[in-house]
């Protein structure tokens, strides 16, 4: 289980030029969407579906965006989520530059491998406007190394960009509220699998900053293999808060959730406040520190030797 995930921005002058932008026939964001507070169960980002292309491709491992997507910006301006550092992502409001409102994000495979079989894909389908399908394909069970760890993701993870702030200008913690993430996800696996970690998952992953770096809690709906065994705990994996040279650092874990019945469209629902206490020992028993910013939210399709096919919609992410 790879332990880091991404949690800023990458920002290279790399980045492919953004799209033409496009005049779409719906409201921009007013100046007070993105200060409201969350009196009973908000979201907190700017654009839950999602419902607009206005997103980035990255390439985790190879540090490098392509494939950005503004056409759609214009319809989420504000004046919060101006950030020079996005001068890379192309597109800029009356207000200033703008970062994406979401991304794809793509970890060990390189971008020649797109659409490409053995390789991956990542699809937009729909119209603006309206709640988008996105596709995570990831089919490793060709390649020569077959045991590389692929992975293709959704992400929300521009703090300020994709996720808004509290009506004080802060970011928001974890402490704020109950964090529900949920959204709508098939999945489809084609073929055996070709290595020993018999890996073909499908996580929802929540990334949160503390005074020890940043916690991950992955929550897995799809295991066929299963890539692992739960110890007592439920527990499938952890990394006891420490990094890979064995000194303190933030914390992972990783146990099942919500399973998903393939080929089948199911209704994803996280509380990740009940899983952080649930396993609060795995978490330095400090599950939920009132300093504990959110990073990211993310759906990742994660595979070894294995051919794997992820489909989200309908995504959002609230406090209570």
């Amino acid at each position: 289980m790879r332990t880091h995930r991404r949690a800023k921005h990458i920002g290279l002058p790399v980045a492919v030029a953004a799209l033409a932008a496009l005049l779409i026939p719906y409201a921009s964001s007013d100046e007070g969407e993105a200060s409201a507070s969350t009196p009973s169960s908000s979201s907190i980002v700017y654009d839950p579906g999602p419902k607009l292309r206005c997103y980035s491709v990255s390439n985790e491992s190879g540090g490098t965006n392509y494939g950005n997507d503004s056409r759609d910006c214009g319809a989420v301006d504000n004046r919060n989520r101006v950030d020079g550092s996005c001068a890379w992502f192309g597109y800029a409001s009356r207000r200033g530059v703008e970062c994406p409102a979401w991304r794809f994000v793509t970890y060990g495979w390189e971008e020649n491998r797109l659409r490409q079989y053995p390789g991956y894909d990542h699809q937009v389908q729909g119209p603006s406007g309206s709640p988008l399908k996105l596709v995570l394909q990831n089919n490793s069970r060709n390649l020569r190394d077959r045991c590389e760890l692929k992975e293709v993701a959704f992400s929300y993870e521009y703090v300020g960009s994709s996720l808004k702030r509290r009506a004080d200008g802060e970011e928001y913690n974890f402490s704020d509220g109950r964090a529900e993430v949920s959204y709508d996800a098939l999945v489809e696996q084609s073929g055996d699998f070709r290595c020993a970690e018999r890996r073909a998952v499908l996580t929802t992953d929540f990334i949160y900053r503390t005074a020890r770096g940043l916690n991950l809690i992955s929550v897995v709906h799809h295991d066929p293999g299963p890539f692992s065994r739960p110890n007592r705990d439920g527990v499938l994996w952890t990394n006891n808060c420490k990094n890979g040279e064995g000194a303190p650092s933030g914390c992972r874990v990783t146990v099942y959730g919500q399973r998903i019945e393939p080929g089948r469209t199911t209704r994803i629902d996280v509380d990740f406040t009940e899983v952080a206490r649930r396993y609060a020992a795995y978490l330095r028993n400090d599950p939920i520190p009132q300093a504990s910013q959110i990073e990211a939210v993310q759906v990742v399709n994660s595979a070894r030797g294995a051919d794997l096919k992820a489909e989200v919609s309908e995504v959002n992410v609230t406090l209570k």
